[in-house]
């Protein structure tokens, strides 16, 4: 007889892979680093802000000598601390103070990027709070993984300058001390009897001065007596580049001067960058907002990208560390209406150089211009890229930057006005929540306000007939959003119509007696099924306000649409607004997104006392260092998921001006 035996096989989650939203991020637009709430470094991207990601672990921690001679370390990760964090107000600097749990010592870790140098800086102040002196050494072990890979990689010590250079191909990442003599170092494979972790632990490195492949290494440095009520500080610094000589030079650099100067330099420049054009009563939720958005803007091409990645192997979504047009749109009015011009205009020198030659813009990107993962078209993008590309004109007055879209509005304008169906709306493509493939109202909303946008600044050119021609394609368009979008029966606008959908939701839907047809692939080769009406109440219909003015705010189609949204949108226990009628995503949760733009509308209405309770409720969803998330918890409010979301700074921004009168589509009314 044989017995059936049941077997479970226990699924192990690497830790490392699995989402995981900072607590805080810095970075100078190059380089971009996310911080946990332990004061954990724990993912690194260089040379972009998108990729590779190169971490990994990076622990530092002080070894301890007892009376008796035996010697450990205190990790600064573990939980053996209780620690307290801030921004410094108005900078990219992330503080972590630390305080031992048994012990009388306190460190202060200031983390920050040099503005204008790829070069990581983790300036250490530590304290002795008690009536003994200490005895202390600071040790760091670091293991990278260089572009999300284990394989090819090497570790060296360089005892040029007493430096880890760690490199696969042509990336080098090199850490080094300062202000302290060298002591002990080690390099080893991680998992094996080389690797230093243990010994690092113990606080007694055994030497090794390189390694291949899963490599990783220890620093450890005298600090001498720490006296009673002492202070001493150590500096630790990470150099990006391409080559050996590179990182030498970088670090020589770098090692020339204190920690302490290096951290002023960075503070005046952000303080020089963010200046003080911007005041407003909620000046520091609206001055992170911008420190955020710049730090996810890549500094030579000027993409955005969404959001720091945090599941680049989409275990949970999609990923976000990708640049979208139509998100990096909103990001650039952001930056426009703030004043900061010359972001904006570089994030539209991305859109010119990267567009595709039929005119329109792939779905997503990396910030470098290359073409990211994708699964479809959005049209909507394309009109948002032309009304961004009117919207900075109209602030700035540039001709030269006229000029310079010329040619990317021309092709995109008339790939738009030739994309239109017999009903005068758009073909269908994705919505901007990227679930339903449809002609969309709020994608026909920026076909409109992309066409409207590309006719007046062609008229500004002399280009009468093109101006003629797209204006024409406008109205068409706006024809086919009022008789086909707009529901009598239900007295406000659809989600959409002609929605492709599942074989299984095409039997529901005829089941129910709804309009249904089906059609054919491109090729031929296989049906599809579609539903004539998508009845849904979506929030994004807002969009047929702002940005992009189909209809006015007065409008009492649109008003009554408003009512709709806000009546079965509304989240009754926590507050904000959800995306659309039956959002699973993540769970359903209220969007900061919606929760802004229903705030604007409020203000271009003239209720701006409800477009302050809307807004008051977007802030309370901040974590404690004011950076936003995408989604607030349905039940008990605050951050849910994903964090800092790009987007979300961006109508932080566009908000807080509207509230005060200072939003340029708001004036105008």
């Amino acid at each position: 007889m044989i017995t059936m035996m049941k077997v479970v096989v226990k699924k192990i989650i690497n830790p490392q892979l699995h989402p995981e939203m900072p607590e805080a991020i810095i970075g100078n637009s190059k380089m971009l680093a996310s911080i946990r709430d332990n004061g954990e470094l724990y993912r690194l991207f260089w040379p972009q802000i998108d990729y590779g990601q190169h971490l990994g672990h990076f622990w530092p921690g002080i070894r301890l000598t007892l009376p008796e001679g035996q010697s450990f370390t205190k990790w600064f990760h573990l939980n053996i601390w209780r620690t307290t964090q801030r921004y410094l107000e108005d900078t990219n600097i992330f503080e972590t103070e630390m305080s031992s749990r048994t012990h009388h010592l306190k460190v202060l870790q200031q983390d920050f990027v040099l503005p204008d140098r790829d070069i990581l800086v983790r300036h250490y102040i530590l304290t002795n709070h008690g009536e003994k002196t200490e005895r202390l050494t600071f040790m760091v072990y670091c293991a990278f993984e260089i572009e999300e890979s284990t394989i090819y990689d090497s570790v060296q010590l360089d005892f040029f300058n007493n430096s880890l250079i760690f490199y696969r191909r042509n990336i080098y990442l090199a850490l080094t001390g300062a202000g302290y003599p060298l002591i002990g170092y080690q390099c080893g494979r991680r998992g094996t009897h080389s690797d230093p972790f243990q010994d690092a632990s113990k606080g007694v490195l055994r030497g090794g001065s390189g390694n291949i492949r899963h490599s990783s290494g220890s620093l450890d440095w005298d600090i001498g007596e720490l006296l009673p009520g002492e202070s001493k500080s150590i500096t630790l610094y990470l150099a990006a580049g391409s080559g050996q000589e590179i990182v030498r030079a970088l670090l020589a650099e770098a090692t020339a001067r204190e920690g302490r100067a290096w951290l002023e330099y960075t503070k005046q420049y952000w303080c020089n960058w963010l200046g003080k054009s911007s005041e407003n009563k909620d000046s520091k939720a609206f001055h992170r907002s911008l420190l955020a958005m710049k730090l996810m803007s890549n500094k030579e091409t000027g993409a955005s990208i969404a959001a720091p990645e945090f599941d680049p192997y989409y275990l949970m979504c999609g990923g976000y560390g990708y640049c979208w047009p139509r998100d990096a749109v909103y990001v650039a009015a952001a930056f426009d209406e703030a004043g900061y011009h010359s972001v904006a205009a570089q994030l539209y020198g991305f859109t010119c150089s990267f567009q595709r030659k039929e005119g329109d813009w792939e779905q997503r990107y990396f910030s470098d211009g290359s073409v990211a993962p994708s699964w479809g078209r959005q049209i909507d993008q394309t009109g948002a890229v032309l009304w961004g590309y009117k919207h900075h004109y109209e602030l700035t007055g540039d001709n030269d930057f006229l000029d310079q879209i010329w040619t990317s509005l021309n092709i995109a304008a008339n790939f738009l006005a030739n994309n239109l169906e017999a009903n005068g709306l758009p073909a269908p493509s994705f919505d901007p929540w990227e679930d339903e493939h449809s002609q969309g109202t709020y994608s026909a909303a920026a076909v409109y306000g992309g066409l409207e946008a590309a006719g007046e600044l062609a008229l500004l050119r002399g280009e009468k007939e093109a101006a003629e021609r797209w204006r024409q394609a406008a109205e068409t368009v706006k024809g086919g959003i009022l008789n086909y979008q707009w529901s009598a029966r239900h007295n406000r606008f659809m989600r959409g119509i002609n929605r492709r959908v599942y074989q299984d939701t095409y039997n529901h839907a005829a089941y129910e007696g709804k309009k249904t047809f089906i059609g054919t692939d491109p090729v031929g080769l296989y049906p599809t099924y579609w539903v004539e009406e998508d009845e849904r109440v979506d929030a994004a219909l807002l969009g047929l306000a702002f940005p992009f003015r189909v209809l006015e705010p007065n409008d009492e189609r649109l008003q009554a649409t408003v009512r709709a949204i806000e009546e079965q949108l509304w989240n009754n226990n926590t507050g904000g607004l959800h995306r659309y009628a039956g959002d699973n995503y993540r769970g359903g949760n209220p969007w900061l997104i919606t929760t802004f733009w229903l705030a604007i509308y409020y203000c271009m209405s003239g209720k701006r006392d409800r477009a302050d309770i809307l807004y008051r409720w977007c802030l309370a969803q901040a974590n404690r260092h004011l950076l936003l998330p995408e989604q607030a918890d349905k039940s008990r409010g605050g951050p849910i998921w994903v964090m800092p979301l790009n987007w979300s700074h961006a109508m932080l921004v566009l908000t807080r001006l509207a509230l005060d009168n200072r939003l340029s589509i708001i004036k105008s009314l």
